[in-house]
């Protein structure tokens, strides 16, 4: 999320001319926003240690490397997602998570990156590595249509009409997934100054419940929400996205925007417990 509003809008302009595979979850704004809800809920001996291991990197700024690396690196693209179809309730990790020359899944990929951080054996570089994916992938698997299978890839196969924001002259409309990512945060108006502060404030309001660390729990938590809320607009058809852009109304939008803060937060807070398990003591 290159620095605040820029990037953001940067993102939104070309987020339709993405070419075939998922786009970036949560846009830079929206990893960014995920990290500073993290480092809020962090010990101070959990930040030690994660600055020590960042070294001259800092840790708002690596919630986008893994996206940063993915072309490079094609054997780490299914680690950002988990296809769990639609209609679907439970998680069947040979159906959802299978093995391939793009990498398994978020919910296997979160897992490694965990154990890896945990074992003092490993080296530094692989501890880096290991949790500048972590602080990312937290961040997607909170994203909801990271977590569902429509056969419309996330969502990049709809095309969205977003009522009150239209595309920019001479461009498309945006596609559901990108909307998701980064054209409703836009639409918030507030900066990554003002926003994330906001969110953490909300934190001690409405706590996090906390419990066991639970990828495939998360997962399915944001699968349900993309079944209720994601893929709610008129003329929705399970597993088949249609051709005409869809309809995105403000009712729709209001509660995608108080879902959006809700997914936001738990990822911050659920990110700075883990690192504080691991990295507090």
């Amino acid at each position: 999320m290159r620095r605040i509003i820029v990037g953001l809008l940067l993102m939104a302009a070309v987020a339709a001319f993405v070419p075939p595979g998922r786009v970036l979850a949560w846009g830079v704004e929206g990893h960014r926003l995920v990290a500073r809800v993290a480092w809020a809920q962090m010990t101070p001996a959990a930040k030690a240690a994660v600055t020590r291991l960042l070294g001259d990197e800092d840790f708002a700024t690596v919630s986008t490397w893994a996206d940063e690396v993915k072309s490079k690196r094609p054997e780490t693209y299914n680690w950002h997602f988990v296809d769990v179809p639609y209609g679907e309730k439970a998680y069947d990790a040979a159906r959802d998570c299978p093995n391939s020359e793009k990498g398994d899944c978020i919910i296997a990929a979160l897992a490694r990156a965990e154990q890896t951080m945990r074992n003092p054996a490993r080296s530094e570089n692989e501890r880096r590595e290991a949790l500048k994916f972590f602080v990312h992938f937290m961040g997607d698997l909170h994203q909801p249509l990271h977590a569902i299978d429509n056969r419309d890839r996330g969502g990049n196969d709809v095309r969205a009409a977003v009522d009150g924001h239209p595309p920019a002259e001479g461009r498309n409309n945006p596609n559901l997934h990108s909307v998701w990512d980064s054209v409703l945060i836009g639409a918030r108006g507030k900066t990554e100054e003002t926003y994330g502060p906001w969110l953490i404030e909300q934190v001690k309001v409405h706590p996090v419940p906390s419990g066991p660390i639970d990828y495939t729990a998360w997962a399915l938590e944001s699968h349900r929400l993309a079944e209720d809320a994601v893929y709610t607009y008129p003329g929705f058809h399970a597993g088949a996205p249609g051709a005409e852009a869809v309809e995105l109304n403000a009712a729709y939008q209001q509660k995608a925007h108080g879902l959006i803060d809700v997914q936001l937060q738990r990822a911050g807070v659920r990110l700075g417990r883990i690192l504080n398990q691991i990295f507090g003591s």
